[in-house]
């Protein structure tokens, strides 16, 4: 795939102020939050201009913050595989919210989903990226 360059900081950010809202949405018991912040999330996976936290970091904090990070080339495919997952899975958390009867069991898991994203961020430890490099040693044989 294409090669990225990319703010790792802005990475960082965007994925925690979608683990803040997916955690909002838990504490507050909201699906609409849930699936406003999968939508969020996949359209940061259609194109990174797309994602609106990214985004926000880039145009916005890191000239006020006077962030100096470098910027580090990442594969966009990894970028928008992870992104993509991780929407997709708040987006079964949502419809098990409103069209399953199983409202405890969709909150616990949207909970682990946001641990995930949680961990993504702020450890840098990702499943998904696991996942996508998993994934592309097996279709590559």
């Amino acid at each position: 795939m294409q090669q990225c360059q990319i703010h790792d900081s802005s990475l960082k950010f965007s994925r925690a102020v979608y683990g803040v809202l997916v955690l909002i949405a838990v504490l507050i018991h909201s699906p609409w939050l849930v699936l406003a912040t999968s939508i969020l999330v996949i359209l940061g996976a259609i194109s990174l201009k797309l994602n609106i936290a990214y985004q926000f970091h880039v145009l916005v904090l890191k000239k006020i913050l006077k962030d100096k990070s470098t910027s580090v080339l990442k594969d966009s495919g990894e970028l928008s595989f992870v992104a993509g997952m991780t929407g997709i899975l708040l987006l079964v958390g949502f419809f098990w919210l409103n069209y399953g009867k199983i409202d405890d069991f969709a909150w616990g898991y949207i909970l682990i989903v946001d641990l995930l994203i949680f961990l993504a961020c702020f450890v840098g430890f990702c499943v998904a990226t696991l996942m996508y490099v998993l994934l592309k040693k097996i279709f590559k044989k």
